[in-house]
């Protein structure tokens, strides 16, 4: 009896390691992803406080959103340009206003140059 259990252990013993698997994995990772991981950072540091509007200007794709982004980098007409990425969209925004009557205001101003802008409360 006893040698037929150490026969027994040793038999599974020797199934279990032939049949156990050793391969190790390797992951390629696209270095796009690092920067997008990058960009997403930034977004995310640049948030708004609570009761703060701004006005969204531009919503779209990645080309059309750098070539706008560029102009007014280089415009300086705008003190705080905030952008954001929302799977698909890339939106770009104008300022922080503490009232909407402020908002308001500014509102009517850029419309003169962007006509589908509206104001938002992010949150």
């Amino acid at each position: 009896m006893f040698k037929s259990i150490i026969s027994l252990l040793l038999f599974i013993t020797i199934c279990s390691k032939s049949f156990s698997q050793n391969d190790s994995i390797t992951i390629n990772q696209d270095p796009k992803l690092l920067k997008v991981m990058e960009l997403k950072k930034i977004v995310n540091q640049e948030a708004f406080t609570s009761g703060q509007f701004t006005i969204q200007i531009f919503s779209g794709n990645y080309t059309d959103y750098k070539i706008l982004m560029d102009e007014l980098k280089a415009d300086d007409k705008y003190d705080e340009i905030f952008y954001s990425f929302e799977t698909p969209y890339y939106k770009i925004r104008l300022g922080k206003y503490v009232s909407r009557i402020l908002a308001i205001k500014e509102l009517k101003n850029i419309k003169k140059e962007f006509s589908s802008a509206f104001i938002l409360q992010p949150k």
